[in-house]
């Protein structure tokens, strides 16, 4: 079977987009503290306010502000100590003129207080008089009810993905339990009769399957779920079975190798019988044998076997189907800018995906070029993630800004 008419990126998006309008993902409730990564399948909305009460910000005294008006190290204030307030704790007491209390921070400011003074402006004299020798403005250093968040206030907005600080805000929300979108569920299928599992020996011809364990992290990264990993040999049946088992088991199959046109690659073959094929050659480089296909209405991906070019095109293509699966880009931070350090060539027509490795330096970030030859290991250990280079570009240069998309 031939090529079918090489696919630019951008026609790649539109055919996913296209074919798969209709693909969704479950939701379901799972506890806060299982949320890191995971995306909001809701709005959330605050049910209480934040702060519930007045308190002050730092460790000072209470003050109204016709008390302190004026006041300087020259020509200090001087209030009378009626208390002090304890942490933790509700306080009935009120502020009167010419009076003052002790609070520390996070602590309950007194009925009346304007502002509160750090009690670095401040010294005792004796145990019941404070001089003061800064002014105050109105409310300063203090937060008052729902200063932070306001009740029936949206906090985050459904499609948000959650991280660590979020966790925190939606706990201090009171919220146990979180309603998110389902993992979409991907079986990996390692193809070739000369592939064997990490872990054994090889023999002269035979290689260690290092695709599979990374395409596996790359889809975790972008937030799917690998539901399983198969092998199957070169021969059609074989692959065929990997795929149906695959298709019935979750919403996606990624296969990795035979995606060309040699005399053992069958995966278009399979993919045609089983159901469509939507894309057969991408105008990229490397991954130009890269095949999108449905099955079932679900889709399936046939990746070439060289693990640089698996794992660029991976990404590119998953994280497509990942804006489709939530309703926005998940992996935004997955990116970096940086300066190229040494020209890059690029293909003529294709668009193409050069590995980087990045450094940090006083100036920002540094961006090189890494090289070596087709299904070098190291060219990926050497690499810290990869730039790309439009099919209108003849390149880029030294001192040109870049965009890093990061492995």
């Amino acid at each position: 079977m031939e090529l079918l008419k090489v696919k630019t990126i951008d026609e790649m998006k539109k055919i996913i987009n296209e074919s798969f309008i209709d693909i969704a993902l479950e939701n379901e409730t799972i506890d806060l503290s299982h949320g890191l990564g995971r995306i909001l399948a809701a709005d959330l909305v605050s049910t209480i306010d934040v702060p519930h009460f007045d308190r002050s910000v730092v460790d000072g005294y209470a003050v109204k502000l016709t008390d302190v008006q004026g006041a300087s190290q020259a020509i200090p204030g001087f209030l009378r100590i009626a208390g002090e307030v304890q942490m933790g704790k509700e306080t009935a007491e009120r502020l009167n003129q010419g009076e003052t209390f002790y609070v520390p921070t996070g602590g309950m400011v007194p009925a009346g207080t304007e502002a509160m003074i750090m009690i670095e402006y401040t010294e005792k004299l004796g145990e019941k008089d404070l001089a003061i020798y800064t002014n105050a403005g109105a409310n300063e250093n203090m937060m008052q009810i729902g200063d932070d968040i306001k009740k029936g206030e949206l906090v985050f907005s459904r499609g948000h993905q959650l991280r660590p600080q979020d966790i925190g805000v939606l706990s201090a929300l009171g919220y146990l339990q979180i309603e998110v979108f389902k993992r979409p569920r991907i079986s990996i299928i390692s193809t070739g009769d000369e592939i064997i599992r990490p872990g054994e020996t090889p023999k002269p011809g035979e290689v260690i399957d290092i695709n599979t364990p990374a395409l596996a992290a790359v889809a975790t990264r972008l937030g799917a779920e690998v539901i399983s990993t198969a092998y199957a040999r070169d021969d059609r049946e074989e692959i065929r079975l990997a795929v149906q088992k695959g298709i019935e088991n979750g919403e996606m199959v990624i296969l990795s190798g035979g995606s060309s046109m040699g005399e053992k690659d069958y995966t278009v073959q399979v993919i045609d019988g089983l159901g469509q094929v939507l894309l057969h050659g991408l105008a990229v480089k490397p991954g130009k044998p890269t095949i999108l296909g449905t099955v079932s209405q679900k889709p399936v991906i046939g990746l070439p076997g060289q693990p640089a070019a698996a794992i660029m095109v991976m990404m590119i293509v998953l994280q497509e189907f990942m804006r489709l699966y939530y309703g926005q880009d998940s992996v935004n931070d997955l990116t970096v800018q940086g300066v190229l350090t040494e020209n890059v060539h690029a293909a003529p027509g294709r668009r193409t995906f050069q590995t980087v490795a990045i450094k940090k330096t006083e100036n920002g970030i540094e961006v090189r070029p890494t090289h070596g030859k087709s299904g070098m290991i190291t060219l990926l250990a050497y690499s810290d993630g990869y730039i790309e280079i439009t099919e209108n570009e003849e390149g880029k240069n030294t001192g040109d800004q870049v965009l890093v998309t990061l492995f």
